[in-house]
């Protein structure tokens, strides 16, 4: 028999189908690997239901030889195999019941297929396949649904959504993955429902908001977000986009129009994504106008920054996460400023602050300048040109940016205790390599500099 871990995902299918056939069990393919497969996607989910039981579940894949199955779901009558990195679950038929106010249901294991599909979320879910046979069963109307291009709530949609609330962001998430429109009663009942999205954990809302936001169709997700009245729920503080029609007359563009450009116009990175969403999100907050009517936002890169970390704080995310989108907002209104005028230490300290991020905000630039242009084109990237080349330049002038001195170079020198001060001096050295004053290794510079601090500090002078 070919090797379990290498059979493509039909073989495997068929194979295990007819191991659960052969202990008088049903198995049968369901939810996203049916619909991704009709939709001719080949990386499609090996995820199974049946009406074996888990213990019998875990017994026939301890047969395949390819480790021991994990049962982290086993409550929930779920069985899980890893096979060549390929992730196989197996779902007893249940149904669900769930108390007011609960997330968790009560889960009662079935012997029916048609039962087990009418709990799900959406009718392009709740279909099946025999691997045996290749029928198709869609007692729900999911095909015509997939054909169609509907996402449409199984049964009454408020039900449903009342059951799992989540269901309101997948709804929106596979409208926006798939380009299809939601079902007008399934949309009603999705506006009505929104407000309960305040009983799901912020964990979950954020990983909705990551898959949608880092998608290939992250505006359209954004656009139904907010026409739901699901943004306001889940991230009310993404509302401030909708909030200024405007930028003035030479930017006549909304302030969510001007947003959903720069989104679209960046690589699908989380963390340049959520820049990208957010980095004017305080301008309304900031707007003021001069005696001409121009409206200005002094500092709004500096309160986006604020706005952006008690966003991304709330959802949860990483402090890797959090910390990468607020120094892209809080530093791009810097690279718009760059002129060939600028030294090499104002690159060197540009770059330094960016970091890993550098290319990031060079990306964000480019997309912010093009997102207010009305033909989609700035007429400004010529400077993102320019500063790209520059930073590449610099970067191979000063690979090392730091002191020549070390702490105990300087505490031998002057005979001093550790403290405060070796800091102030590296720190001093170090800027004077960035500004090109002192060469990277030149210590006998560096400690005639070092001198020089030293006796400033000492008569209170600055250097």
């Amino acid at each position: 028999m070919k090797d379990i871990a290498t059979m493509d995902r039909e073989t495997l299918a068929t194979h295990l189908a007819r191991l659960f056939r052969d202990r008088g069990a049903e198995l049968y393919l369901v939810g996203g690997a049916v619909r991704d497969q009709l939709l001719g996607q080949d990386d499609f989910d090996l995820d199974f239901a049946t009406s074996a039981e888990p213990d019998t579940t875990a017994s026939i894949l301890a047969t395949l030889g390819a480790g021991r199955p994990y049962r982290v779901g086993e409550k929930f009558g779920t069985i899980g195999l890893a096979l060549d990195g390929r992730p196989v679950e197996i779902t007893t038929y249940r149904t669900e019941e769930y108390e007011a106010g609960s997330r968790k249901p009560q889960v009662q294991f079935g012997r029916s297929l048609r039962a087990d599909l009418e709990r799900r979320d959406f009718t392009i879910n709740a279909m099946a396949r025999d691997p045996l046979t290749g029928d198709l069963i869609d007692p729900l109307g999911g095909r015509d649904d997939l054909v169609a291009g509907l996402i449409r709530a199984v049964g009454t949609p408020e039900e449903r959504f009342a059951e799992d609330p989540l269901r309101l962001l997948r709804a929106v998430r596979f409208a926006s993955r798939l380009g299809f429109h939601v079902d007008p009663e399934t949309w009603s009942a999705m506006q009505r429902s929104a407000p309960a999205l305040g009983s799901i954990s912020r964990e979950r809302v954020r990983d909705e908001y990551t898959k949608m936001l880092t998608g290939a169709e992250p505006v359209r997700a954004l656009e139904l977000l907010r026409d739901s009245a699901l943004m306001a729920q889940s991230v009310p503080g993404l509302m401030e986009l909708t909030r200024m029609p405007d930028h003035g007359p030479f930017h006549p563009l909304s302030l969510w129009d001007h947003a959903m450009r720069v989104v679209a116009a960046v690589p699908p990175l989380l963390t340049l994504r959520w820049a990208a969403l957010l980095h004017d999100v305080a301008k309304p907050a900031t707007r003021t106008h001069e005696p001409s009517g121009r409206p200005r936002f002094f500092g709004h890169e500096e309160r986006g920054a604020e706005v952006a970390r008690e966003i991304l704080t709330d959802l949860r995310y990483s402090k890797d996460i959090v910390e990468g989108v607020v120094l892209l907002v809080s530093t791009h209104m810097q690279m718009h400023g760059y002129t060939d005028e600028w030294t090499d230490g104002a690159v060197r300290r540009l770059t330094m602050r960016l970091g890993t991020l550098t290319s990031e905000a060079l990306m964000l630039a480019r997309a912010d300048a093009s997102g207010h242009a009305l033909a989609g084109q700035s007429s400004g990237s010529r400077r993102y040109d320019a500063l790209e080349s520059r930073i590449r330049t610099v970067q191979q002038q000063s690979p090392r940016l730091e002191s020549p001195l070390s702490g105990d170079d300087l505490m031998t020198r002057y005979g001093r205790p550790a403290g405060p001060w070796i800091r102030d001096v590296k720190d001093a050295l170090r800027d004077a390599v960035i500004d090109g004053a002192l060469a990277a290794g030149d210590r006998d510079r560096a400690f005639q500099m070092a001198d020089e601090i030293m006796a400033a500090q000492e008569s209170g002078a600055t250097p």
